[in-house]
């Protein structure tokens, strides 16, 4: 009986030292049965490659059981949009808060359906950026006569 276990044993660890890696599906780039994916459309947020916009969003499920499910940071592609894919079906709580020259938060709720993709625009208001250069101040003359600290009725 312990030669059997001895040869088993000796089998095995031939096997294991004779074993290569093979090739393992990617999960990340899977999406699996019960996840959707949402695509938000911005107005005008600057494109990634300009480094002047970006998006914190966060989805929180409305049944207060999954906080945070996402929360990140987005830079938006050459069309304005922010694909997020790998969210599990629900209803969630959105939040966007711009980080960038968009300083604009909006909240939410979006329905993830299982293996869809959800498209949600969302317009913003208009922002500049801000250049020291091209600062004006307008000239104003203040009467002091008129303030009603000197002008006692």
């Amino acid at each position: 009986m312990k030669q059997i276990y001895f040869y088993l044993a000796c089998l095995l660890l031939s096997l294991a030292v004779h074993a290569e890696k093979g090739p393992r599906a990617k999960a990340g780039k899977m999406m699996t049965v019960n996840e959707g994916s949402v695509q938000f459309k911005f107005n005008n947020l600057a494109p990634a490659e300009a480094h002047k916009d970006s998006v914190l969003i966060i989805f929180d499920r409305c049944n207060r059981t999954g906080a945070g499910v996402v929360y990140k940071v987005f830079s938006a592609d050459n069309d304005r949009n922010i694909t997020i894919e790998g969210v599990p079906a629900g209803k969630y709580y959105v939040t966007i808060q711009g980080l960038g020259i968009h300083r604009d938060r909006t909240e939410t709720v979006v329905t993830v359906k299982a293996q869809k993709n959800h498209q949600m625009s969302i317009s913003l208001e208009e922002a500049e950026e801000f250049s020291k250069d091209h600062v004006i101040i307008p000239s104003s003359r203040t009467n002091l006569a008129s303030l009603s600290i000197v002008n006692m009725k």
